[in-house]
């Protein structure tokens, strides 16, 4: 990855704070590799701790897990960011079922209702939305539809959504 591309990220992460996303603690760019230190996670990613040790979860903890997302995915359209990036493997679990948006190396700032992604740029197909996928149209919207697929990844313990 690009320093830039991890120097863009930690700018992102150091303007927002909210309890549901990833907290940045400090960005070492003395030399390469840059490193980003965040609050520690102790289960990982929502995708491995759902296809592991999340397996026993009944449904009105997935569905509190749900809301804890909605809530940080919330703060950040307060902000006008959107993501564009949200799915299992972009949350992290903590203790007590505790979890955070994490990997913002795809938010952006949006100034209208819409960002509009460069030609040529990559998205994980199965998380966007159709009219981000078709014209790289990017909105608040967008992310609802990528929260959606996570709803899916959450009911169905980690599988992939749709084949």
């Amino acid at each position: 990855m690009d320093p830039r591309d991890f120097l863009t990220e930690a700018q992102i992460m150091k303007k927002l704070r909210h309890p549901k996303l990833i907290q940045l603690y400090a960005v070492c760019t003395l030399e390469e590799p840059i490193y980003i230190i965040t609050e520690l996670m102790k289960w990982g990613s929502l995708l491995e701790f759902l296809q592991g040790k999340g397996r026993t979860l009944k449904l009105p903890q997935l569905i509190d897990m749900a809301a804890q997302i909605a809530s940080g995915m919330a703060y950040l359209e307060t902000q006008n960011y959107i993501h564009r990036d949200l799915a299992a493997r972009n949350v992290l679990v903590g203790d007590n079922n505790v979890v955070k948006i994490a990997d913002f190396g795809l938010a952006r700032l949006i100034k209208e209702d819409e960002y509009e992604a460069r030609v040529g740029a990559r998205f994980p197909i199965k998380w966007t939305a159709p009219e981000a996928a078709n014209y790289s149209k990017f909105s608040i919207k967008s992310d609802v539809w990528s929260f959606g697929i996570l709803l899916t990844e959450l009911v169905t313990y980690g599988r992939i959504p749709y084949p």
